[in-house]
């Protein structure tokens, strides 16, 4: 088993296999191809590559020509100060503040940062900013420097009304912290050293995130770790074990405990779920840190176990620096090797000959902490990027020479305007090659490395497109942009990599006379297996059948986590408040609940719902008018009235907005820089940029793109609104005004994106075209949103957010109308008591301070990912939100005017879905297309009347629909100012 003693060479031999790889490239092309430009070639190599790969610290850092810095450290001051020997007193900081600081260096070396401060505010993210040195960023890392926080756990454990423990909320540590500055990325686990000159030097600091003091600024030595020299023998019978759950502090708030019933793990309970390991998803990710306190009373040398799995990484580990004491003892517990298991396994940390790693611990309380690094595999990372962008550039100068539409009767000799493709393409295939061999040294004797497997899959199909140069532009697609091209198979590897779960369930600290539990036997687990089988019988926690019927009965449509913390918020907070109990369910499946109602099964409050149901519970007779309430538009207060079209039918309201689905632009900010291109604010801005971006093979996403299956109201409808069209007039009988002049505007405007403009039409996965870089700016949803803020770490300060571009209207103005509900809660008709009840705990549940509340503990409990996109403005503004962004999401709630439903209203949205494809795919006129649709909107509709008992059969109307609008939407909530 490889281990840490070698890991020096391990390194050595890592890059030695991958020689070659780090090799400059211009325009996707290898230097050499590059100096040979011969007189046939009309195409400039311009490189797109971002500064994050082309200037980050590992290139910067090979040029570092002073020593390490080793002397006392150097305290910075404020620039305004002229005295040399006056510090400067703390700062109190805010995001958008800018600190500037000067430093006289004593000699020219290699210094390290280091920061002391403490935090004010309870927001889960970290301090961010940007650090210029004398006026420039010295590397990119720089653009984004992170200051983490102590995050400690509740010393009680917590338990639901069913005896299930729960994960309780960690409490920020209210201390001064002193960290150094590192890659906030985690590549690096070593602080990022500054190579500095002799003399007076400018620091500059903008915050981006964050409130904080921050009381000192220095340059210091960095620390350095002791070289392994052999171990010693733990001589006798002392045996700590600390249950890993029971941690002290983190360095991130998202570490949590988990229940796992397997029965190699302690504690375990057959029916009552105890938390009893620490979740492998929640520690996962380089440079998270978990830290556990243990007492020893007998001095000595002392051994490291653990009981852990590890089974995303397939047979690959996951690296780990062990430190005692805030210390890491010597190079052998650096980077240490934590080997694939799917199942747990006791451990002990060793070395390369398999002895055991000792320690020496004195009589008193000492600290043992775990974190993730990536410092073995940083180079891989890297590398792969470098190829990916190599690749990226390379598919971009080929779209610059063969066009966007490659045409098969058109003989053209690639070759001749990109010399030396045939050699690029080989030589990125041998440097993945070489890349992969590279980490064979981490998989014993195994010939491949699996999670590399991909790495060999982009070769072959490089070496394939390598055949044949001249045929590349009929594969184009085959480089970076299809889900089976070279890229895709890059990402998946840098994916795969950066998957690093360890769930823990108990760290020992022993001496070698000391016996470590053992796991149960064959026999017993099997019986324990049975145990619990049986008791997943009778365990009915949250579910629809384990409720008392005098308690108000609310269905949620979302996971454990999310049910768990509204429960133990309504027990804490509503019922104490109300005196109204309430039973929490989870929702079996909300398209029944139509059914439910009917079989009188339905609960009195229904909560996480799409916003497209309420409409077809209500239009049935089956929900509670909200408005009807006196307090109804204080209750609604906080709410955009765009949000209520879904939900309203004439003058009543029957859903309460929940949470938004947002819709932003986003953008490559490096990409757009290096284009000199600006972001843009309106459509025309966005069509006036599309001929630049598409010479490079570029392009614009708009989200219509990514809706494959049904072309939804999200990506068809807004361009018709901005365009003055409209899809009803006043009442349902008169159905849809999808074919009037300005509809049919609208629409075209929506479609000359495709057809005039270029641009494409079926997108399947939007992140991956950003994260590559062929469609570097587009409108996309939370969703996506999501997933690039915690899915792709390699893009953190290469992108950016804005407000939806819009259309110039007559006046000037700009209209950002955008759909943009997502779930709602509603109330089922029973009695009035009940419904008086329900309406309390809507009101509650709908409120700023609650809504903040559950926002905030659900992101600090769970991470960054378990954002919680709440409708309520006021609520949103007190998430953890990088400001910035804030902003953006509030405007575009203001922004919001949803689709007002109407009985037949599926058909309208399916047949602008088929319009569209008819005109973008097929090639029809817009005007005949949307003539044809009409028809059929219209007679559905009607037959839709007449099943609700809007008109007879004879076609004469019974009741008038009257079709809500933003303005009758205004006047039911109070706001017609």
């Amino acid at each position: 088993m490889a281990r840490n003693a070698k890991k020096v060479w391990k390194r050595g031999l890592a890059f030695l296999l991958a020689a070659g790889m780090l090799l400059p490239s211009v325009g996707g092309v290898t230097a050499s191809a590059a100096e040979n430009d011969n007189a046939g070639s009309s195409v400039s190599q311009g490189s797109y590559v971002s500064e994050r790969i082309s200037n980050n610290y590992s290139k910067v850092s090979t040029g570092y020509t002073y020593d390490l810095y080793t002397g006392e450290d150097v305290r910075c001051f404020e620039e305004q100060v002229t005295a040399l020997d006056i510090t400067w007193e703390m700062c109190y900081l805010t995001p958008d503040q800018t600190l500037e600081l000067a430093v006289n260096v004593p000699e020219d070396g290699l210094y390290a940062v280091k920061f002391q401060y403490m935090s004010q505010d309870k927001s889960v993210l970290p301090i961010e900013f940007a650090m210029e040195v004398d006026g420039a960023y010295p590397f990119y890392e720089c653009r984004n420097v992170e200051l983490p926080f102590t995050w400690i756990p509740d010393a009680e454990p917590s338990f639901d009304r069913y005896g299930d423990e729960m994960v309780t909320v960690p409490e920020k540590a209210e201390k001064w912290e002193e960290y150094y500055f590192l890659d906030s990325s985690s590549r690096h686990s070593e602080p990022l050293l500054l190579q500095l000159s002799k003399g007076t030097h400018f620091i500059k600091l903008t915050v981006e995130s964050g409130t904080f003091l921050l009381n000192s600024v220095s340059l210091c030595a960095t620390e350095q770790v002791n070289q392994y020299t052999g171990t010693q023998v733990a001589t006798g019978n002392q045996l700590i074990t600390i249950q890993a759950e029971d941690f002290a502090f983190t360095n991130d708030s998202s570490i949590h405990a988990l229940t796992d019933f397997d029965t190699a793990v302690l504690p375990y309970e057959v029916k009552d779920t105890l938390l009893n390991v620490v979740d492998g998803d929640s520690f996962d990710t380089a440079g998270q840190s978990i830290t556990y306190t243990l007492p020893v009373t007998e001095a000595g040398y002392y051994y490291i176990a653990m009981n852990y799995s590890q089974p995303n990484k397939t047979d690959f580990p996951v690296f780990m620096d062990v430190r005692v004491d805030g210390q890491i003892p010597n190079t052998a517990f650096q980077a240490y090797q934590v080997d694939y298991s799917t199942k747990y396994v006791k451990h002990t940390l060793s070395d390369e000959n398999g002895d055991y790693l000792a320690v020496y611990l004195e009589p008193g309380e000492h600290t043992i902490s775990f974190t993730i690094s990536l410092d073995p595999i940083t180079y891989a990372l890297e590398e792969i990027e470098a190829i990916m962008a190599g690749v990226n550039d390379l598919a971009l100068e080929i779209t610059k020479v063969a066009g966007t539409n490659a045409d098969k009767y058109r003989d053209l000799k690639l070759s001749y305007y990109i010399p030396d493709l045939e050699n690029t393409l080989l030589d990125y295939a041998q440097r993945l090659e070489n890349l992969e061999k590279s980490a064979l040294i981490y998989v014993d004797g195994k010939k491949n490395v699996s999670v590399m497997a991909s790495l060999l899959i982009a070769a072959n199909q490089l070496r394939s497109l390598a055949e044949d140069p001249d045929e590349i532009p009929y594969r184009i697609a085959e480089l970076s942009s299809s889900t089976n091209s070279v890229n895709h198979h890059l990402a998946n590897v840098i994916d795969n990599l950066l998957r690093n779960n360890v769930a823990l369930d108990a760290i020992y600290v022993y001496q070698q006379d000391a016996k470590l539990p053992k796991a149960p036997g064959f026999f017993k687990s099997l019986w324990m297996n049975l145990q619990r089988f049986i008791a997943s019988f009778t365990d009915r926690s949250y579910s629809t059948t384990n409720t008392n019927s005098e308690h108000l009965q609310v269905w949620v449509n979302r996971s454990s986590q999310y049910v768990q913390v509204m429960q133990q918020m309504i027990d804490e907070h509503f019922t104490p408040q109300t005196g109204i109990h309430v039973d929490i369910s989870i929702m079996p499946d909300q398209y029944k609940l139509v059914l439910a109602n009917t079989s009188g099964n339905a609960p009195d409050v229904a909560t996480g719902i799409n916003y497209t149901v309420p409409y077809e519970l209500a239009i049935r007779g089956a929900l509670v008018d909200m408005a009807q309430f006196e307090d109804f538009r204080a209750a609604a207060a906080d709410y955009e009235a765009g949000f209520f079209l879904t939900g309203t039918i004439g003058d009543r309201v029957y859903a309460m907005p929940e949470t938004m689905n947002f819709w932003v632009l986003m953008y490559r900010s490096d990409i757009l820089g290096k284009l000199g291109l600006e972001v843009p604010d309106t459509m025309d801005d966005v069509i006036d940029m599309l001929p630049e971006l598409q010479m490079r093979g570029l392009n614009f996403y708009y989200p219509t793109a990514g809706m494959i299956a049904m072309r939804n109201f999200h990506g068809t409808t807004p361009l018709l609104v901005q365009n003055g069209g409209a899809l009803y007039s006043g009442v349902a009988q008169d159905g849809t005004t999808l074919g009037s002049e300005a509809s049919v505007a609208g629409f075209t405007a929506l479609t000359d994106l495709f057809t005039v403009y270029n641009m494409p039409v079926n997108i399947d996965n939007f992140y991956q075209h950003f994260r590559n870089g062929d469609l570097p700016i587009g409108i996309a949803d939370y969703g996506a949103y999501n997933l690039l803020k915690n899915a792709a770490p390699e893009l953190d300060g290469s992108w950016e957010i804005a407000l939806v571009p819009g259309t110039v209207q007559e006046d000037g103005s700009i209209d950002r109308s955008t759909c943009g509900c997502a779930e709602s809660t509603v109330i089922f008709k029973s009695d009035a008591e009940r419904e008086a009840k329900a309406w309390e705990f809507i009101k509650w549940w709908s409120s700023a301070d609650v809504q903040a509340e559950f926002g905030q503990t659900m992101q600090v409990i769970y991470g960054d990912e378990y954002f919680w996109p709440t409708a309520n403005t006021q609520a949103l503004a007190q998430l953890p939100i990088e400001s910035g962004d804030l902003e953006v999401f509030l405007q575009f709630a203001e922004n919001v005017v949803d689709v007002a439903r109407v009985p037949g209203t599926y058909m309208l949205e399916r047949e602008m879905s088929n319009a569209f494809n008819s005109v973008v795919v097929d090639g029809e006129s817009v005007q005949s297309r949307l003539d044809e649709a009409v028809k059929t909107i219209d007679r559905e509709i009607l037959r839709k009347l007449e099943e609700f008992g809007f008109i007879d059969s004879e076609g004469n109307v019974i009741e008038y629909y009257e079709i809500p609008s933003i303005d009758s939407v205004k006047e039911i909530l109070g706001r017609t100012d």
